[in-house]
């Protein structure tokens, strides 16, 4: 069985990039047969003395190693030149060519807060990838659906969560903990967002639905009235007006024209 890489075990579906083949579960057997992989490459490069630059330009300089030596280089300033190097040709010759990315399974970012809510800039002591996980402490909570990230300067990344989402506001709570792949223009979280603003989104939405249940209701008392209402003073009007009960409490409104219709002469009846 050939070694899977970790953008492939994390992969966002079961088929990569077809939605209808649903989500994909990270297998821990996986995850465990790369993670023995990247500790093998480590410890081989270590047993065999292998050598560290911190650019490229110095690694190329040094060619007084034999063939298939390693070497490590770790702090260029452009990224794409950090990695793991092979050696081709005798030594004080030949050339040395890029073979793989840095064997890191975890590179620890750090958001000082430099940046804002909603567009952090982290920075890490080795370059990022692809083919490794990412640590982040959050600094500050978010206030928008739409949140980038930028490492060490690099273009930002837009963040999603592990369904493929933007976060929700206060989903990346200042002080938590995130991990995440970066995948073309993306940092996609492992752990996806607190749970807490999900939840209070929730509770906004029962709260709202009740209101309006509530206002539902009394709008339904209100028309029942109105109905029986009018059902009475249709059998009222069936059966006939009978006069005013004795006793009873009426109300007539009121007069306000000095001249009412009882002050009128109207003349007499022979």
């Amino acid at each position: 069985m050939s070694l899977q890489s970790l953008v492939s075990i994390f992969r966002d579906y079961v088929v990569e990039g077809v939605s209808s083949s649903g989500r994909n579960k990270p297998k821990k057997s996986e995850i465990r047969t790369w993670g023995a992989w990247v500790e093998s490459t480590i410890n081989a490069f270590l047993a065999d003395g292998g050598l560290i630059f911190s650019s490229r330009t110095e690694l190329f300089a040094d060619l007084a190693h034999p063939a298939n030596s390693s070497a490590w280089v770790i702090g260029d300033a452009t990224v794409g030149y950090n990695g793991v190097y092979g050696k081709i040709g005798a030594s004080g010759a030949g050339s040395w060519t890029r073979r793989s990315d840095l064997p890191f399974s975890f590179i620890v970012a750090t958001d000082t807060g430099a940046g804002t809510p909603n567009a952090i800039q982290a920075t890490t002591a080795i370059p990022v990838s692809s083919s490794a996980l990412v640590w982040m402490a959050v600094a500050v909570s978010n206030t928008d659906t739409t949140v980038t990230v930028s490492f060490n300067g690099d273009d930002p990344l837009t963040i999603l969560t592990n369904s493929g989402n933007g976060p929700a506001a206060d989903g990346l709570v200042g002080g938590m903990i995130v991990l995440g792949i970066i995948s073309e223009s993306t940092f996609r979280l492992v752990s996806d967002q607190a749970s807490a603003a999900i939840l209070a989104q929730c509770e906004t939405a029962v709260f709202q639905a009740q209101i309006f249940a509530d206002q539902s209701a009394v709008e339904a008392g209100n028309a029942a009235d109105s109905a029986l209402e009018a059902a009475n003073l249709v059998e009222q009007a069936e059966a006939g007006f009978i006069g005013f009960v004795d006793g009873g409490a009426y109300d007539f409104g009121s007069i306000t024209e000095d001249v009412t219709y009882f002050d009128q002469d109207w003349g007499s009846v022979a």
